[in-house]
């Protein structure tokens, strides 16, 4: 990939050369304020810097069953800018949000610092930019992307990031990018919102797709104790159960994908049950055993 740094810094054309049709996965050019698909025709707006190339829809869109749960209703959460300030200014005023910001940010410069620099690292789901400033001096380029318009615009006017970025919306069941066209892809809290193992399997799949060399990406635990806990009080409280995976999965899904899961820590033992899981595909790390679980 030639991502182009010099006359244009930031932006959809620098990385013009990987985009790919959600759709049919053909090469997408552009015209203007548009990007067309030069395979199936389809052409995709651009909306104040930020390529719409979001694909809606879940598991009907690349030919599963559709079932009764589905994150439909998510992918509509934050599309205002509106919506998108209210969450992230709750990360923002509240001390104890901060602080995990802050260790989540360790986490993500622990990881990034076994698999060395990058030229090219994806962020979806990006959010407003909460974790963008952990990683975005591991690497020349930054792609912003998320399903949420509303929180991509949030990002674009709260960010103090410099590096180069360009930004667009897309669902990480259909990512608008050729196969292992950047370096790596973090995708922070995303996969506990989905509620069939089908877009749990599609997610992962699209991350190893799109990663020449590493996945970042969380996962509710199963076993955590946080998830122990529901589970015990839900005859009393009734509230649904949280939405997990095991740590067997998903390195069953990286060993799928042509990784290997290298390791995965816990945010907290005892206050969440959210898990980091660092996924390899360059042979330069190769893990001994088993995944090194902390």
């Amino acid at each position: 990939m030639t991502v182009k740094t010099a006359a244009q810094p930031n932006g959809i054309e620098a990385i013009a050369d990987i985009l790919a049709c959600p759709a049919c996965s053909s090469a997408l050019v552009l015209d203007g304020n548009a990007i067309q698909c030069a395979g199936c025709g389809t052409r995709y707006g651009v909306d104040d810097g930020v390529a719409l190339l979001a694909m809606r829809g879940t598991s009907g869109t690349w030919g599963a069953p559709q079932e009764s749960a589905q994150s439909d209703d998510y992918q509509a959460e934050y599309q205002t800018i509106e919506r998108a300030a209210a969450y992230n200014h709750g990360y923002q005023r509240h001390a104890h949000k901060r602080f995990g910001t802050r260790h989540e940010w360790r986490l993500i410069r622990r990881y990034l610092d076994k698999v060395g620099h990058s030229r090219v690292i994806l962020e979806l789901p990006s959010g407003g930019g909460r974790i963008t400033p952990a990683f975005a001096s591991a690497a020349d380029f930054v792609i912003e992307a998320d399903i949420a318009i509303g929180q991509l615009r949030y990002g674009r006017v709260a960010s103090k990031v410099t590096t180069p970025r360009a930004w667009m919306t897309a669902s990480a069941f259909h990512i608008p990018l050729r196969d292992n066209s950047v370096d790596g892809t973090i995708c922070i809290r995303l996969a506990h919102h989905l509620p069939t193992a089908a877009e749990r399997d599609r997610l992962f799949q699209e991350l190893l797709r799109v990663s020449k060399r590493f996945v970042i990406v969380t996962y509710f635990d199963h076993y955590s104790i946080k998830n122990l806990t529901r589970r015990i009080r839900h005859p009393f409280n009734r509230k649904p159960p949280k939405l997990t995976m095991t740590t067997d999965r998903v390195a069953e899904l990286a060993r799928a994908g042509g990784a290997s899961l290298v390791a995965t820590t816990p945010l907290s033992r005892f206050v969440s049950g959210h898990r980091y899981a660092l996924i390899v595909k360059d042979a330069a790390i190769r893990p001994a055993g088993k995944p090194a679980v902390a």
